[in-house]
């Protein structure tokens, strides 16, 4: 990924500096069809995009602005509207190519990593969905912090833009959950749909620290037993729980009109 944003900023730099040069070129034809003045024009090409002084050209100019005609006055209007709009775009180029070199490294990646070392006590959730979300809202009713792992760079641009802290990396591995600061964590919640996924999250979890509380969301009863063997203190089916609370109601209810 590093690599890719780096080939695209430099894809980036090199279109901005064709069309700096474009412009400096369109910029010195039109001078040239005002002035025919082969060292003015160097002058003013020079000077709006360099600043690069000259004193004779100067003199020129300042000859050319003060002679009569209203030709002459024409042309050195003509030449101080050339030079401000040269300068603007140049300007708008160089800005626009910024903001793309920025928006290419990630920056917003770059802050979520920086800001999860200061965090401590909160929740840690892999993978981002409707539980999840669930997951959050119950979460932030109680005050409590909580980052989210996520191996999607569309599910981290989502939840950035909701101004939610996560990493974009895979959370199977080491690296991430210390960066994730699970040293420091109260809980490690697996919800993504990969059983898999979640029984080795919790794997690499436990060795990482083992006072730490891990929960699992599970698709197949067949592995649960993997999951506690995996270090999980809970592992949980939500279709399963959701099947008892409706068999609950349901109860209920014929009993009710009984």
């Amino acid at each position: 990924m590093a690599f890719e944003a780096k080939v695209e900023a430099t894809d980036v730099m090199l279109v901005a500096i064709v069309i700096v040069a474009i412009v400096i070129a369109v910029s010195f034809a039109i001078l040239w069809i005002f002035t025919r003045d082969i060292y003015l024009d160097l002058y003013f090409v020079l000077d709006s995009f360099f600043d690069a002084q000259n004193t004779a050209a100067s003199s020129s100019l300042a000859e050319l602005a003060f002679s009569s005609g209203t030709y002459k006055l024409a042309t050195i209007f003509a030449v101080v509207v050339v030079d401000n709009l040269s300068r603007i775009l140049v300007t708008s180029f160089i800005i626009a190519a910024v903001i793309d070199i920025l928006n290419y490294a990630n920056i917003e990646e770059l802050l979520n990593e920086f800001r999860a070392k200061f965090f401590s006590g909160h929740i840690i959730i892999c993978d981002y969905n409707e539980l999840a979300e669930e997951l959050m809202q119950k979460l932030r009713s109680k005050g409590t912090k909580y980052l989210l792992v996520v191996n999607s760079t569309e599910k981290a641009a989502k939840l950035s833009a909701k101004h939610i802290p996560n990493l974009s990396l895979d959370f199977t591995e080491e690296k991430t959950l210390r960066l994730a600061g699970i040293q420091n964590a109260k809980a490690i919640v697996f919800v993504s749909e990969s059983d898999v996924d979640n029984t080795l999250g919790a794997l690499v979890a436990r060795r990482l620290n083992p006072d730490i509380k891990i929960l699992l969301r599970l698709k197949d009863e067949h592995s649960r037993k993997k999951a506690y063997i995996a270090g999980a203190d809970m592992a949980v089916i939500p279709e399963h729980l959701a099947g008892i609370e409706i068999g609950e109601f349901v109860i209920r209810g014929v009993k009710a009109g009984a």
